[in-house]
This record gives C-alpha cells, structure tokens and sequence, in this order.
C-alpha cells in the first residue's frame, strides 16, 4: 500500500511562521517542520506539535443565537443565522457598523472582510487586533521607509557578528528564530548577542550582555547613542548623505541630553552603553530585532524610529552590516496588513486617504466612483467608546478575544454586554468574548481550512487541511461570502480559495508587496526578495530614506508605585482558547503569577509563592508571586488568563500616532495579603 504523502503547511501561532509537514494516519496526526521551505528550514516549536491533538475539543458546531444577552442561547440553522447579520447590517446607517478582525486569520478571509466592509459596504469601521501588537511598527515603517514590509530576513542572521534584541523575548514569542540565534552563536562563538530589556528574560539570560534598561526610557538610550556615535566620528556620514533626509534635525533633538545624564535616565551603566557603542561604531554585521516593548507603548512609534535611526545612521540597511528587523506578532499579522484591514489601509499596502488608491479598488471591485469612504475608520478602543456612548449598534468580531486582549477589561466588559449592541463572534470555540454574544458563527479552525499567511521576513506560504471540519461549522470564507450574497452582492461567488487568492494578487500588483505572479497552487515566495531597499530607493516621495527625530522620554513613578509589564508565556498562545485544551502545554503554566524583583519582594516581607493585591485606579488582582530578575519597580505578569485578567490594570492609553495600546507601562501598587 502506497503511504500517504504528508501534507505541507503553516504553524497558527506566531509570526515566525514555521512550515509544518503533517503525517495522518486516521484521527492521529503527526506535526513536523517542512525541511523544504527556505524560510524556517524544518524548525519549529513544541505548541504546533501539541495542537494536533487538541483539535476536537470543545468545539463550537452549530450558529447560536439570542436575541438579549441575558437569554439562553439557542441552537438554529445556518440561514437564520446569515439572515440575521444581514438585517442586522441592512437596519443600521453604516456609522453604527463596527468589525474587528485578526492576525490569524488567513489573506484570503482577511481581503474577504475588507472588500465586503471597505469596498461594498463602504464604511471603514473595522480594525484588527494587529492594532494592539504591530501598528507601531507599521507606521514607523511608513514614516521611515515610505512602506510598511520588514527590510531584511532570518539568513541574516546566519552570518551576523552582533545580534542586538530590544524590546523583545523570542525565546518565549518567537522561539524558532531564538534557536537561529542560538545557533549561530554555537557555530560562531565570538557572535555577540546584546538583549536590551527591563526583565532579564530566557533571551537576556543566554545573552552575552543583558542590559536592563527602565522602562520608557528606551528614546533616551537610542537618542545617546545616536549623539555619541556622532561625536565619535562613527556615523556613515556618506550613506546619510547619499541616501538620507532628515538627520540633522534628528541629530539636534539626540543631543538635547547631556550623554552622562541619559545613561543615568536609562538605568544603566556607562559599561553597558559602552558596548552598545563599540558595536554600532564597528564595521560588524549587526542585525537588530524588536517587538512588543518597543510597540506596545505610548511613544511606541519613537521608540521604533529611535531604534531604526540607529542603523541607518551607521550604514546598517545592507548584508554586509545587517539591518533592523521588526518581529511580527501573530501568524498572519503580515498577511493583514497586505490584505488591508486596519482601519485606514486597503490592499497591497494602499491607504483609503489616498484618492488614487481607492479608485484601483472601486475599479477592481465593480463599484461606482467615490464609493469608498477616504476618512480612517475608528479604531478598536475607540468603538469601545463608541459602543458605550450608542453610536455603534453592531459589532462583528471574527477569530480573536478582545474581552481578553483589550486594556481596560471592565470597560471592554461593559461594551460588550451593551444593551443595545448587537455583537457576532466568527470563531472555533466559546471564547469568553463569544460567551458575550447574540450571536455565534462556529467556523472551521486550524488543520481544517486552507489558504495562505505571510510570515515576519515577508515570506508567503500555504495553509493546507489536513483534516475533516466538524460537521456544521463553516469555513470563514463561506460565511464572509454568505453574508455577502444575504446582503445582494453578486461578487461573492468563488469556485475556491485559489479563485480568492487570484483576485486579489491583482491589487498588489507593482506594489512593493507584490504578489501578482505567483501560483496559488505552488505558492512558496519572499516579496520584495531577500531584502528591500537594496538599491537605495525609497518608497518615499523623495526616494529617500526618512531620518525622524525622536523625544527623550522617561517613566516617573510614586514611592509606592510599580510599572507593571505585560507580555506572553512561554507555553500558552494569547488568551489560551486553543492552546489551554493541551495538557502538555498547560504544565507549568496553569495559573497567572506575578513577576517580581526577589530582593525588592524580601524588603517588603514578599516570599516567593505568596498572594499580593496589584491595584490601580481601574481594578485589583489577586496574583500570586515568583521571583526574578528585573530592574528596579518593575513587574511582570503575562496577558492571557481569562481567571485573573492582567489586562483590567493596563489603562486604554495609546500612541498618539499608531494609536497602539501602552500595555507594558500600568503603575500599579502591591499589597501583601
């Protein structure tokens, strides 16, 4: 008997965007990395191979329905239920609609949603949880470079002589690109990896140099670097020249701090600073990666463009001296991006503000001139006022948990539960968002749909099934198209997911995200190639690339005030729908805890494993405490437990310029039980 072949596709987890290989045999199915695909080389982590077997459990299976929140649910058929989104959408003005939408979703479903919400219903009311993890990046990209799309890949790692981690913990969030590094620092042992973080984390701990900077300093250490590097003579003053506009005025704003006093600001020793120095002054290949410290923070975008100045001041967009590149948090958060489905974006990186743009997409979608709206949608903490003052009656919300994952979860709780908000939620199981709901759509999850995800070195892959859905739950691509056709739109109707895909290559085509040649099919492909901007050319107005100034920031707090950081586990993937059904990857991870500084937690008589009260001005939590290494006032505790949510004491304050949540600076105060 001729074996079955095993079936290639994408980890659902993080944006490191592992290809899997996938051995079934009956309901048993064997998750190994795809040594075929050039991106992450037959490497993965422990969550996929675990996943597999949760796959059936607790599933949602039929469309549940109730009128009022305080009713029962109850089951009905699947045409009630597309009926009801679509009086629901017919009875309301377009103002009153809001969808939220994912990074896990795949490019196809994404693209979906933004034609039928931005192009048909022409409302751009719709946002994505990327707003909450990678729109500090995304627009920084934007101001520096004149696109979003990180510069460089994962092979630069492979040759790098300094590996420099800011913000970012990928031996917990991104451990296959972890173990890159790790290896070559095996190969290589005279590699130098600095981790620059508040919290000497599993990264800072393998790390040659952990360098525990306070939090909300990181524009002071970037801007001192960049004024000493200066005065040292160390910059690439010909690149700048050549390729560069605005450094001088961004030289000025660095130099406003004596160097001695930012040192002092940033918590550090001048030692520690010293070998950032010597590393960015060298003619070594530094290639630098960052995440959520630098995005999730009300100066989120500084913090990304001080980071980035860093390297374009020394020369650093090349193979020959590494480049900085931005770590994606969710599998397809690229592929969202692409698509179009923040609040002011339409597809192939294209903006709704931009009259030319929407035109390619009315033209591409059959619609009449001026359909599409040119005002930004609002965000997704700002449809939570929204909600709450009564001007959005209706909340679509498709394959994530915001009553989880938002900052303010008391808020966020009384939104949800409005009286006069009708709420869906698209997903594969009862999420505590879910639990909230009208209405569910129980749709067909991870190893059951197919499709494609861009990963974080822009590298585009198939999602393939490799097992049945259960029956009565429907792809999200049926029920997008579903609604569509309730709601009279003729341009629904697709053969498959390939004729989806096919559409919309379209749209990126000549854009820098350019996938227009590639086959469905055989779809395994890195836009823009191994790196961008290559030749120098910019996808800014003047072809240049953007020096920005950044201002020197710092986080005071109270005598009994702490800066509470939130982040991920090791184990658990974000609220733990999926991942919380695993046995193996709930050990050790079975209940939240509080991270603390051990000789701070001794001087308040704190023991390792008691109960302390974390309190601020929005709510308290009971959390239990274990000791670690962090800078002074700081603690730590991660996001996804829906028993004690850490996310009640994180304030709805955002960057005022990617309106990203500041989820890593809460000053809260302990008491001990």
């Amino acid at each position: 008997m001729k074996p079955i072949e095993p079936i290639q596709t994408g980890c659902p987890f993080c944006g490191t965007g592992c290809a899997l290989s996938v051995e079934c045999s009956g309901d048993s199915y064997k998750v190994k990395g795809d040594k075929t695909n050039p991106s992450t080389q037959g490497d993965l982590c422990f969550k996929p191979i675990q996943m597999a077997k949760a796959l059936n459990d607790a599933r949602l299976t039929v469309p549940m329905y109730r009128k009022h929140k305080y009713e029962p649910f109850k089951p009905i058929s699947w045409n009630e239920a597309i009926a009801i989104v679509a009086k629901n959408i017919t009875s309301l003005p377009t103002e009153a609609l809001y969808f939220y939408l994912s990074g896990q979703l795949l490019s196809e479903e994404s693209y979906l949603f933004t034609k039928l919400i931005k192009g048909h219903l022409g409302t751009n009311n719709v946002d994505a949880n990327s707003r909450l993890c990678m729109a500090s990046a995304v627009v920084s990209h934007k101001m520096v470079f004149g696109s979003d799309g990180p510069v460089g890949n994962y092979r630069d790692i492979d040759d790098a002589d300094v590996i420099l981690i800011s913000g970012s913990n990928p031996a917990w969030a991104h451990p296959v690109v972890f173990r890159r590094i790790l290896a070559r620092k095996k190969a290589h042992p005279q590699t130098l990896i600095i981790t620059i973080d508040p919290i000497r984390t599993e990264t800072a701990q393998k790390s040659d140099h952990w360098i525990g900077l306070h939090s909300g300093s990181d524009t002071t250490l970037y801007n001192a670097l960049l004024a000493e590097l200066y005065r040292r003579g160390k910059c690439d003053f010909e690149f700048i020249r050549r390729a560069s506009q605005g450094f001088e005025k961004t030289l000025s704003e660095a130099m406003t701090l004596p160097y001695e006093e930012a040192i002092k600001v940033c918590g550090i020793s001048s030692e520690s600073a010293e070998i950032l120095l010597e590393s960015l002054a060298s003619e070594k290949k530094v290639v630098g990666f960052w995440c959520q410290g630098l995005n999730q923070a009300t100066d989120g975008v500084m913090r990304n463009i001080g980071f980035i100045n860093l390297f374009l001041s020394t020369g650093r967009l090349n193979a020959r001296k590494g480049c900085p590149i931005s770590l994606t948090g969710q599998p397809n958060a690229m592929g969202g991006r692409e698509t179009g489905y923040l609040s002011n974006a339409l597809p192939g990186y294209r903006d709704v503000r931009n009259a030319s743009h929407r035109a390619t997409c009315e033209h591409h979608w059959n619609l009449s001139p001026n359909h599409i709206s040119s005002t930004p949608g609002m965000t997704i903490n700002d449809a939570m006022d929204s909600i709450l003052d009564n001007t959005t009656k209706f909340l679509w919300v498709a394959c994530t948990n915001p009553l989880i994952t938002l900052p303010d979860v008391q808020k966020t709780q009384r939104a949800l539960n409005h009286t006069d908000l009708f709420l869906v939620v698209q997903d594969c199981v009862m999420s505590e968002t879910a639990s909230m709901a009208n209405l569910i759509l129980p749709t067909h999850s991870w190893g059951e749909k197919e499709g494609s995800m861009t990963n974080s070195e822009r590298f585009i892959k198939r999602v393939r099934p490799f097992k049945q859905a259960p029956g009565g739950t429907k792809s999200d691509i049926e029920i997008i198209c579903d609604v569509a056709k309730a709601l009279g739109l003729t341009n629904f109707d697709y053969p498959n997911t390939a004729s989806v895909f096919n559409e919309y290559k379209q749209l990126t085509s000549n854009r820098l995200c350019d996938q227009s040649t590639q086959d469905y099919d055989t779809l395994s492909y890195q836009w823009g190639g191994e790196r961008l901007y290559s030749d120098e050319v910019f996808a800014t107005a003047s072809t240049k690339v953007q020096f920005h100034p950044i201002v020197s920031s710092s986080l005071s707090l109270g005598e009994k005030e702490f800066v509470l950081i939130t982040g991920r586990t090791k184990k658990q993937w974000h609220t733990m729908t999926r991942t919380g059904l695993s046995s193996e990857l709930l050990k050790e991870e079975e209940e939240p805890y509080l991270l603390m500084n051990g000789s701070e937690a001794q001087e308040m008589n704190i023991r390792q494993g008691d109960k302390v009260k974390v309190s601020n001005a929005l709510g308290s939590l009971e959390l239990m405490v274990r000791f670690g290494d962090l800078a002074p006032k700081h603690l730590f505790s991660p996001f996804g437990y829906s028993s004690t949510p850490i996310n009640t004491l994180v304030p709805a304050v955002h960057d005022p310029f990617s309106f990203q949540t500041a989820f890593k600076s809460a000053k809260v105060t302990l008491n001990k039980f």
